[in-house]
């Protein structure tokens, strides 16, 4: 049989004041520098066009959606968040959204609307603020969808830069 011996504690160690010093003093330390902290209400996030907000549609410069109800983007949703009803126009062989739904409290933000739409009528904004005081006021319509394509210029510009590097020119 081992029998260990165990040290004696000072009243200090006891009562761990080392432990507490050694505490304080990493406070004091960390009091005189600067706070790296983002006071977020008051300063909103940085965002860049890299940035994925909450999605949005383009309003083309004519006033009309830019969006032809394919279904593309709804069936590209992993969380089942937009829903599409197409309806008839008077224009030459296009479409539109009836209704075009998208429910915040699903989406996830992953961009695969973005991504699955063959009219660029669909990007993610910069927009990160995503609150509201009833479930309903979280179920986004046409209306509160709808953005100037001038407003989403930075992003879909964006997409279009890494889209286009996959292009391969033929200089032959």
């Amino acid at each position: 049989m081992v029998i260990v011996q165990r040290k004696s504690l000072s009243l200090a160690e006891r009562l761990y004041l080392p432990e507490v010093l050694r505490g304080l003093s990493i406070t004091f330390k960390k009091i005189f520098q600067p706070a790296i902290t983002r006071q977020y209400p008051e300063e909103p996030l940085p965002t860049t066009e890299v940035t994925r907000g909450q999605p949005r549609l383009v309003v083309k410069d004519d006033g009309n959606i830019a969006c032809v109800s394919c279904g593309l983007c709804e069936a590209a949703c992993p969380a089942y968040a937009i829903t599409i009803d197409g309806q008839e126009t008077d224009r030459f062989i296009e479409r539109e959204p009836e209704r075009f739904d998208i429910d915040m409290l699903r989406c996830i933000l992953c961009g695969f609307c973005e991504e699955a739409c063959p009219k660029d009528a669909i990007f993610m904004s910069n927009e990160l603020e995503l609150a509201d005081y009833s479930r309903s006021g979280l179920v986004y319509d046409m209306e509160k969808l709808k953005r100037p394509a001038s407003a989403l210029k930075g992003r879909m510009d964006y997409i279009k830069r890494i889209n286009d590097r996959w292009q391969t020119s033929s200089s032959t």
